[in-house]
């Protein structure tokens, strides 16, 4: 078989593809503040956990066994090394990158009717993206009136239309979803001007925008899945009813 030249532009696409598709999808809890809080949904009580159509669980665990590897050598690493940055950093960064979420938080609001919401997150858009140097420093939130408030997404949009949460699935490296949510996840995406498939950014500039969106929120996610994994009997059922619960409660707000 012959090997790629190590320079070679196919080897650097490739690299470049699969970081943008690991780094930029791993996370998407963690971009959820409210649900890194919600220590409760933790605590197992099989009386208490909410029914979830779960009839997948076979295959479902088995890329919950292959997200846990992927995870601990390949995820941890890189939030190692990025964990070296100074906190001040890591949070700017991580300002911006949520900033630029706003098409998202925009649409979710304006699926739902929530023309105020929409209305605010616009405000909030444009003083941070002004005098917050493009979002890096969240300045909004200090001002009477813009406070941040819960993200919206199409996921939580297309719930409070009626729609079912389908069977409950374990996506390869994006952890857990249902079927709606799944559906949700590519609505974000499409009205998302940053990323495929319409975006106004050229091919490298999109995957350095998902690998760099990834990489900034992979600490908060993976402190939040050991925090799971030490203390459940079952990590697989228990991150599945936080996860359900916590989405079901976004959705009823």
């Amino acid at each position: 078989m012959t090997m790629l030249p190590r320079n070679s532009t196919s080897s650097r696409w490739i690299l470049l593809a699969f970081c943008g598709f690991l780094f930029g999808c791993l996370p998407a809890l963690a971009q959820e503040e409210d649900f890194l809080s919600e220590e409760a949904l933790f605590e197992e009580d099989l009386e208490e956990a909410p029914m979830v159509s779960d009839p997948l669980e076979p295959v479902n665990r088995v890329v919950f066994r292959f997200n846990d590897y992927a995870y601990t050598y390949v995820a941890e690493p890189v939030a190692d090394v990025y964990g070296l940055a100074p906190p001040t950093a890591r949070l700017g960064i991580r300002n911006f990158f949520n900033n630029l979420q706003y098409p998202v938080r925009l649409a979710g609001n304006l699926l739902q009717g929530r023309v105020d919401g929409a209305w605010l997150e616009t405000r909030r858009f444009a003083v941070n993206s002004t005098i917050g140097l493009l979002g890096v420093l969240d300045l909004a939130s200090g001002m009477e009136g813009l406070e941040k408030i819960e993200s919206e997404d199409v996921g939580q949009a297309l719930g409070s239309w009626g729609l079912g949460e389908g069977p409950y699935l374990v996506l390869p490296f994006l952890g857990p979803s249902n079927l709606r949510d799944l559906g949700g996840l590519l609505a974000d995406r499409s009205a998302n001007p940053w990323v495929l498939p319409f975006s106004v950014l050229e091919s490298e500039a999109r995957l350095v925008y998902s690998v760099g969106d990834g990489v900034s929120s992979l600490p908060g996610y993976l402190d939040l899945y050991e925090q799971m994994k030490g203390s459940a009997i079952d990590p697989y059922s228990s991150l599945k009813n936080a996860v359900t619960q916590f989405r079901r409660s976004a959705i009823e707000k």
